[in-house]
């Protein structure tokens, strides 16, 4: 019994990278010469074929938390690698940006992906820079770009919500527009952080109401970081790896 589950999971796995290397390149040949709008449409209906075809059911809630054409900043837990295209599978083209770290940016395949669909590249580890990013993407959000942002920071293998850096909030709030919180289930399961071997398992997103920041200034969205975290948390079926609150050390 247990070769014969073995010997599924690696079926399961195969036949996940197959569907990959057949899909990847429509996407990737997008990202290189499409504008940002036809790149997205085709990275999603790539994206939802390849869900498709590997066996990897998606349940969503919350949908209708995204009606309108009003720019947004989407707040969403960093689960896995995959957490992109979960997101990309569902989400109809509003202008939107994924914010990503600008370390990507030396990655030739990264780079040219991400860039496709008007990734907003930022620093991760310079505070000095950090600060100044949160700037540029407030100004991006006043033009009506809707952010997509993972504000852990990073990703782990172990389960749990890490604390949330506070700079996409406080774009948000200077910009004076409401975030969404995003919360990803499952999708850690399917790809953990440290392997490549795709696991079966049922992956779900819940998509709240959007939160409006009560001010633009860093009180403001220090309370907008925190209610934010509160709903994913409750959502995300995974425990709280910051129990003193969900903070972290950041200036103010």
């Amino acid at each position: 019994r247990r070769s014969l589950s073995a010997a599924r999971g690696a079926l399961f796995a195969l036949r996940g990278y197959l569907v990959f290397g057949a899909l990847f390149p429509f996407a990737f040949i997008a990202a290189m010469f499409a504008p940002p709008r036809a790149c997205w449409n085709v990275g999603k209906t790539v994206s939802r074929w390849f869900l498709l075809l590997s066996g990897i059911p998606v349940v969503t809630r919350g949908l209708e938390n995204l009606s309108g054409e009003k720019p947004l900043v989407l707040a969403v837990n960093h689960t896995s690698y995959l957490d992109a295209l979960v997101l990309l599978s569902l989400l109809e083209y509003r202008g939107y940006a994924f914010v990503a770290k600008r370390e990507f940016e030396d990655n030739f395949l990264m780079r040219t992906l991400l860039a496709g669909f008007g990734t907003q590249f930022i620093e991760r580890f310079e505070v000095a820079k950090s600060a100044e990013h949160a700037n540029e993407l407030a100004g991006a959000a006043k033009r009506g770009v809707s952010l997509i942002v993972f504000p852990e920071g990073t990703l782990r293998r172990a389960t749990g919500l890490m604390a949330l850096r506070t700079g996409a909030f406080q774009a948000a709030a200077q910009a004076g527009i409401p975030v969404v919180p995003v919360a990803l289930r499952g999708v850690r399961s399917v790809l953990r952080d440290g392997t490549w071997y795709l696991r079966r398992a049922a992956v779900s997103v819940s998509i709240g109401a959007p939160i409006v920041p009560q001010g633009s200034d860093w009180s403001a969205a220090v309370q907008l970081r925190d209610a934010v975290r509160a709903e994913i948390l409750r959502h995300c079926g995974e425990p709280d790896l910051a129990p003193a609150g969900g903070t972290i050390s950041e200036p103010t």
